[in-house]
C-alpha cells in the first residue's frame, strides 16, 4: 500500500466531508459512485451504524470543484 498516497486522499477528503456534515469515509464512496463505470460497491461495515453510514454516501453529490480536488489528491 502506498501510505504516502492514501494519507493525500484522507487529507483532499477531510474538507469536503467537513462542508457536507459528512464522514471521510462517505466521501469515499461517493466520489467511487460518481465514476460513470462504477454501479455499485462493496462496503465492509462492522456494525448497523456503519452500514447507516455507508448508504448515507449514496445521497451526497459531489461538485465538480469538489471532484477536482478528490482526483488531483489520488493523482498526486
Amino acid at each position: 500500500m502506498d501510505k504516502p498516497r492514501a494519507f493525500r486522499c484522507v487529507e483532499a477528503m477531510r474538507p469536503i466531508a467537513l462542508a457536507h456534515v459528512a464522514q471521510v469515509a462517505q466521501i469515499a464512496l461517493a466520489y467511487v459512485l460518481h465514476k460513470p463505470a462504477i454501479t455499485s460497491v462493496i462496503i465492509g461495515a462492522k456494525s448497523d451504524k456503519q452500514v447507516k453510514d455507508n448508504l448515507a454516501a449514496t445521497t451526497l453529490r459531489l461538485s465538480s470543484d469538489e471532484l477536482g480536488v478528490l482526483i488531483e489528491g489520488v493523482v498526486r
